[in-house]
C-alpha cells in the first residue's frame, strides 16, 4: 500500500475577493488588511494584535470591507460620553441620544468609505467581566444599529487581560 503524504496547501480566494486563506484557515503571513476575518474568533484574534490589552477608557470602530477583511479607518475614541442615554444635539440630526449620534456618525463613515460592517471594541482597564458601564454601551449600541439598519457585525471588550466578544446574553 503506498504511503499518502499531506498535499500542499489550496490557495483560494472564496467568496471574499482578494482575501487569502489556506485551507480554510488565514494566512497569518499576510499584512492585517488582507486577512480575511471569516468569523468572530478571527476578529478577536486581530483586534488582540492591534490593541492587545486596555490601557485606558476608550472606544474602537474598526470596519469590515467587501472582501470580510479589515477595512479603513481603525479609530480608536477616547472621549465617549459615560451615558449613552443622555441627550445631545446635532445641527443635521436635532436632539437624540449619544448612543444613537455616535452609531448613526459610525453608519455614515462605513458607507463613505465604503465598508460594508462595523465593529465596535470598548476598551478598560479591569477583568473580563462585563460591568453595568460596558453593558450599558454595549446594549445602547446594539439597539441604535438594529433601529437605524445600520451593520454592526460585533461588539468586543478589551481588558486588562486580552479581548472578549460580548455576547447578546451579556447584555441585552
Amino acid at each position: 500500500m503506498p504511503a499518502t503524504y499531506p498535499q500542499p496547501a489550496e490557495f483560494r480566494t472564496d467568496r471574499l475577493r482578494g482575501c487569502v486563506s489556506i485551507d480554510g484557515m488565514t494566512d497569518t503571513n499576510l499584512p492585517l488588511k488582507d486577512r480575511p476575518l471569516r468569523s468572530d474568533e478571527d476578529l478577536r484574534l486581530l483586534l488582540e494584535l492591534i490593541v492587545q490589552r486596555a490601557n485606558r477608557r476608550q472606544m474602537w470602530l474598526l470596519f469590515i470591507d467587501e472582501r470580510g477583511c479589515l477595512g479603513d479607518p481603525i479609530m480608536p475614541m477616547d472621549d465617549y460620553p459615560h451615558d449613552p442615554a443622555a441627550l445631545t444635539r446635532a445641527d443635521d440630526l436635532g436632539e437624540l441620544t449619544h448612543a444613537r449620534l455616535l452609531m448613526h456618525r459610525a453608519g455614515t463613515l462605513c458607507e463613505i468609505t465604503g465598508n460594508v460592517q462595523i465593529v465596535l471594541a470598548w476598551e478598560r482597564v479591569g477583568s473580563s467581566r462585563v460591568d453595568a458601564d460596558d453593558r450599558l454601551w454595549a446594549r445602547a449600541m446594539h439597539e441604535a444599529a438594529a433601529d437605524l439598519g445600520i451593520p454592526l457585525r460585533a461588539q468586543f471588550l478589551v481588558h486588562s487581560r486580552g479581548v472578549r466578544q460580548l455576547q447578546l446574553d451579556d447584555f441585552v
